[in-house]
C-alpha cells in the first residue's frame, strides 16, 4: 500500500508542476494509525445512508511545500474492508459519486 500511495502522491505533485519530491526518509518514523494521519471524513456514496470510503485531507506543508496547497486523498471502502469490523462495514456501501472527485 505504501508504494501505491507514494506513486499517487508523486503523480499529484507532477500534475501540480512541483519539481521536487520527498525521499522515503521523511516517513520512516510513522506508524499506521487512522487517528494520526490527518483529518478524515466519510465520502458520499451512491447508496443512501452509506459512505463510499474515507477522504483524507492534508493541509499545506503536511505533504509538500505550501505553494502546492493542500492534498485530498480518497480511499474506497472496498480497500478498507479487510480491516473493518462488522460494525465498521455497516456504514459503507455504494460507489463514490462522479462529481465528488472534483471537490476540494
Amino acid at each position: 500500500m505504501r508504494s501505491s500511495g507514494c506513486s499517487r502522491s508523486t503523480a499529484e505533485k507532477k500534475k501540480r508542476g512541483a519539481s521536487e519530491t520527498a525521499t522515503d526518509e521523511w516517513f520512516k518514523e510513522l506508524k499506521p494509525s487512522l487517528l494520526k494521519i490527518g483529518a478524515v471524513t466519510l465520502a458520499p456514496s451512491t447508496e443512501a445512508g452509506k459512505s463510499s470510503g474515507l477522504t483524507f485531507h492534508y493541509p499545506p506543508y503536511a505533504v509538500g511545500p505550501y505553494a502546492e496547497g493542500g492534498y485530498v486523498a480518497f480511499v474506497p471502502w472496498e480497500t478498507l474492508k479487510p480491516y473493518l469490523t462488522a460494525e465498521g462495514t455497516r456504514i459503507f456501501g455504494g460507489a463514490r459519486p462522479k462529481g465528488d472527485a472534483d471537490e476540494p
